[in-house]
Parts: C-alpha cells; sequence; structure tokens
C-alpha cells in the first residue's frame, strides 16, 4: 500500500470533508424535500436522496483518498434523523456507514470500484436501517412522532398501511439501484468535468 492510502485525516481533508458534507445536506434537504411532498416519495425518500447525493460522496473520496471519509460523511448526513426522533435508526445508519468505511478501506480508495462498492452499501444499509424501527412498528412510532412530523390522522393512516414488510425490502432493493445508477453516473461526471479541470 502507498503511503497517501494509509495516512490520517488531517486539517485540509477536515475541511474537504465539512464542505462536501454540507452540499451533501443541501441535496438531502432540497431533493428529500420535494419527494416528502408525496406519501410514495417519503416513504422512498432515501433511495431518491441516495441517487443524487452520490457526486458528493465519490468526489469527496476520490479527493481525500483516506480512511475515515466514509464514515465521517455518512454520519454527518444521517443526523438529520435525529429531527425525527429516530435514535435507534441514526445509530443503525452510522454501524451501516462503519461498514462502508471497512468496505473502501479494505478494497481502497484509489480503487473506483472500491468507492462505489462502499457508496451502495452504505447507502443500502442506512436504508434498511434506519426505517428498520418504524417498520416494526409502524402505528406505535408514528403515534409518538405525530406532532413532530406534522401528520394527519388521514396521512398517517395512509403511512401505516404502506408500512409492510413487502415495501420494507422493495424500499432497501430500490436503494441498491438507485446508489448503484447514482454512482455509475457520477463517475462519468467526474471523469468528463472534474478530472479535466483538475477538481480531483
Amino acid at each position: 500500500m502507498k503511503q497517501d492510502e494509509i495516512s490520517a485525516i488531517g486539517p485540509r481533508d477536515l475541511v474537504s470533508i465539512g464542505v462536501f458534507g454540507a452540499l451533501s445536506l443541501l441535496i438531502f434537504f432540497v431533493v428529500g424535500g420535494i419527494a416528502g411532498l408525496t406519501i410514495i416519495g417519503t416513504v422512498a425518500n432515501i433511495p431518491i436522496v441516495c441517487f443524487f447525493t452520490s457526486i458528493a460522496y465519490l468526489l469527496l473520496a476520490t479527493k481525500v483518498k483516506k480512511p475515515g471519509t466514509f464514515l465521517i460523511m455518512g454520519t454527518i448526513n444521517v443526523l438529520p434523523g435525529l429531527m425525527a426522533a429516530n435514535i435507534l435508526g441514526v445509530l443503525g445508519s452510522i454501524a451501516g456507514w462503519t461498514i462502508a468505511e471497512v468496505v473502501a478501506t479494505r478494497i481502497g480508495y484509489v480503487n473506483k470500484k472500491g468507492i462505489v462498492a462502499a457508496y451502495v452499501t452504505g447507502c443500502t444499509l442506512q436504508s434498511a436501517l434506519y426505517t428498520l424501527p418504524i417498520y416494526l412498528s409502524a402505528t406505535q412510532y408514528l403515534s409518538e412522532r405525530q406532532e413532530i412530523l406534522r401528520l394527519t390522522d388521514e396521512t398517517m393512516a395512509q403511512f401505516i398501511a404502506l408500512f409492510s414488510a413487502p415495501v420494507y425490502v422493495g424500499m432497501v432493493v430500490l436503494t441498491i439501484a438507485t446508489s448503484l445508477a447514482g454512482a455509475l453516473i457520477s463517475l462519468r461526471l467526474m471523469k468528463k468535468h472534474f478530472e479535466k479541470a483538475g477538481v480531483i
């Protein structure tokens, strides 16, 4: 392994992570907010957002290329989940990005297949583990958070009807597809625009 592959994250790297983390959060709030205007968009929020945030993650991983990048970035991006008081979901998501970090570190940050695999792993586990508490106890979960989430009784009933095992599995599978598609498109954009411009 080359020295730059195993060196620790430094102050400059943290600045880069902060910048790309802010970009990813902006994408999350804008895209997630638009998707959240419908019931289906809300349920499919993570798969939809993961398609668009891929560019921020892959640009950062390609620029920094140091262990810890995916874990820090993933942690930054799941913290807004605390606004829904889903502490278990947030902790599960961080665990998922920890596994994604292991994937990136084992395969190598200099390997584009490795960073794509890590991104898809992190998104998929975030989708599975963040939403698991919701699907396991939809009625109780939503009832306890009805005021926080500003749900009417009618909207809550619609959500409860959708939170089933088949939908859960479908959303996890959809996340694999959208995060992979987003990552592959991002790689093309990076090669076409960012590498030529010397950004990465």
